[in-house]
């Protein structure tokens, strides 16, 4: 009854309830995600099922029992915690708490440990032994023949000839399979708590929805916004979004405008810091002059200086 109305009293107090699968987490694991919510403002709650839906249960529904009276004295009904109870099977504990999930879930997630396979366990995911040396000398290889396992002798070892399949994603792990991984000195899978789903003040979010993060939403906004920009460019109908362009192209053009008629105002002072220089008088219309004055040096610097500032 005590363990009940402790449930009952924290889904009233906490806007998210997030369901979290506790599948081959150790003791350890479990008291360092403690600690965990605890610096977030939350508690972890583990314990039978049957006893944590029939409390939340009764927190959802109008009406409550004769012997659970003393209960609605913790707090208002919330009749949306209904789609919470389908949620709670398995091995699986309930985080109470007001910090965001999406916030929450990799540290909750980031606490693995590595671990062997066990006799009659889930593989999480597939195993598969590539090619090499086992580290085993000749005298084992009947073991691997009796698991049809390709192999030959290198350099006093027994190798494996091409990739062999140990364990499937979803399936039971055998007795042949733990013998081998544990010949191999393997340790393949990492077990952890992982989110399932969460109440959100009235909504359920599942596995697939808590998956995405911050990082990926605010990519899709941003492509969503290019996408946005980039029609109404092509259509010209000014929005929100493609006004900066507009008036970023608009501006573009009036600077190479400007520079091409040497006109300059102060928007593009700094894209030349060299004064604008007079055009070159055609050959045409220069006075005859003398070659001796031609070949004066002060008139080579000055036709060099228009050439630099022209085309410079």
């Amino acid at each position: 009854m005590e363990f009940m109305r402790r449930v009952y009293d924290l889904s009233g107090k906490y806007k998210q309830i997030i369901v979290v699968s506790l599948l081959n987490v150790t003791s350890s694991q479990v008291a360092s995600i403690r600690r965990i919510i605890y610096k977030g403002k939350g508690t972890l709650v583990v314990g039978k099922n049957t006893l944590i839906r029939k409390a939340i249960q009764l927190r959802s529904d109008k009406d409550v029992p004769k012997q659970f009276e003393e209960f609605r004295k913790l707090g208002k009904q919330v009749p949306e915690l209904a789609t919470l109870v389908p949620q709670i099977k398995g091995k699986v504990g309930l985080i109470f708490t007001d910090e965001s999930v999406f916030e929450l879930k990799p540290k909750l997630e980031s606490n693995k440990i590595q671990a062997a396979a066990k006799l009659g366990a889930i593989a999480p995911i597939d195993v598969i032994i590539p090619p090499g040396s086992t580290g085993m000398d000749p005298s084992q290889i009947s073991f691997f023949h009796a698991l049809a396992i390709s192999t030959k002798i290198d350099k006093g070892m027994i190798a494996i000839t091409k990739d062999y399949q140990v364990c499937f994603a979803n399936k039971v792990i055998g007795s042949s399979q733990v013998a081998l991984l544990q010949k191999m000195g393997l340790k393949p899978f990492l077990y952890g708590m992982t989110v399932l789903s969460c109440y959100d003040d009235g909504q359920m979010l599942d596995k697939a929805i808590l998956s995405i993060n911050t990082e990926s939403i605010m990519e899709r906004f941003q492509s969503g916004v290019k996408n946005v920009a980039a029609i109404s460019l092509q259509t010209g109908i000014p929005t929100q979004v493609s006004i900066p362009h507009i008036v970023s192209n608009a501006f573009k053009n009036l600077a190479a405008i400007g520079l091409q008629i040497n006109y300059k105002f102060s928007q593009i002072a700094s894209a030349s810091s060299a004064p604008a220089a007079a055009p070159a008088a055609k050959k045409e219309d220069k006075p005859a002059a003398k070659p001796v004055e031609v070949a004066k040096p002060k008139v080579e610097e000055e036709d060099a200086d228009m050439g630099l500032d022209l085309f410079g």
